[in-house]
């Protein structure tokens, strides 16, 4: 099953340095998000979107609407769970604890715990918390989604033109920096030595492990400057040396395949899951729709709604 666009974000265990005192910043109901919430939540945001974990204060405000959203969002989750009278697995949070302390040894943990503002029971709260979450959306969302084949069939047929395998070619490739190198391996590979051979000692890529083999590619997929005269050669043929960016290349086509139409058969566990992922985020909009619809919620802190992180 396909998780929905508001799938609990794996458990953060510690605040970041910047976290700053606990002033309230929006009110669900009854109960209060702070800013130490919403800063562990910026950083929960910004693993999701840079690879760059130091992040300016100022830039990071650039996160708030979006963290205070997702705060909120799993705020009226957690509520609606504990009406419904779900509560955390004993044994599981005994799990993930235990597996928890063992990334550390006994001194390190209660150290870092104490230098990070958080006690060893705030923490398991946090673990209880996303579990109640886990299983409210798995209930309301996950476990309602239903798509039979009958109509993912139905929707195969109406939309067939869709599901086409374009045209795809099968090549081996040279990659080199040096013009005269790749003219010299040309010239052996013209007098007859094996390709593969030849890519595997000389070439200077990734693929040169593969004897040069990279497989079935679709326009789009290769440089623009070798993409064309890929496609028009023949099985079996091997082109002159090509130009491409900094690189020099040789290909080898070793198989063409013409653009089909794809059976149903042939399509229907990938297009069973996609219209399950498209239910299942159609579920959770209404989902929190509603949640939000009785809710009374107040945001304290003031945001700039058009300042999205890039």
């Amino acid at each position: 099953m396909m998780k929905v666009l508001f799938t609990v974000i794996s458990i953060l265990i510690f605040a970041s340095s910047l976290h700053a005192e606990e002033d309230v910043v929006a009110r669900v109901n009854s109960s209060v998000l702070t800013n130490k919430d919403l800063e562990i939540q910026v950083d929960r945001v910004i693993s999701k979107t840079t690879f760059h974990k130091d992040v300016p204060i100022e830039k990071r405000k650039r996160y708030y609407s979006q963290a205070i959203e997702e705060l909120i969002i799993r705020e009226l989750q957690y509520q609606d769970a504990l009406e419904s009278g779900m509560q955390p697995d004993k044994v599981k949070v005994d799990a993930q604890m235990e597996k928890i302390k063992k990334r550390f040894k006994a001194e390190e943990f209660k150290a870092k715990l104490e230098r990070d503002g958080i006690t060893e029971e705030k923490l398991r709260s946090k673990i209880e918390k996303d579990m109640v979450i886990q299983a409210i959306i798995a209930k309301k969302v996950n476990e309602a989604v239903q798509i039979t084949e009958a109509s993912v069939k139905d929707y195969y047929e109406k939309n067939i033109s869709k599901y086409k395998q374009p045209e795809t070619v099968k090549l081996r490739l040279i990659s080199i920096k040096d013009e005269k190198k790749a003219g010299d391996m040309l010239a052996k590979i013209r007098e007859g030595d094996d390709f593969g051979d030849i890519a595997f000692n000389m070439s200077e890529d990734e693929y040169r492990v593969q004897r040069g083999d990279i497989g079935y590619m679709h326009r789009g997929r290769l440089l623009p400057e070798i993409e064309d005269i890929a496609f028009k050669m023949k099985v079996g043929e091997v082109s002159d040396v090509l130009k491409a960016e900094d690189k020099w290349f040789i290909l080898k086509v070793e198989d063409k395949k013409p653009e089909q139409q794809l059976s149903f058969e042939e399509t229907k566990d990938k297009l069973k899951k996609e219209l399950e992922a498209k239910q299942a985020e159609e579920l959770n909009e209404k989902w929190i729709t509603r949640l939000k619809a009785k809710a009374k919620i107040e945001i304290l802190l003031k945001t700039d709604s058009t300042d999205n992180a890039k």
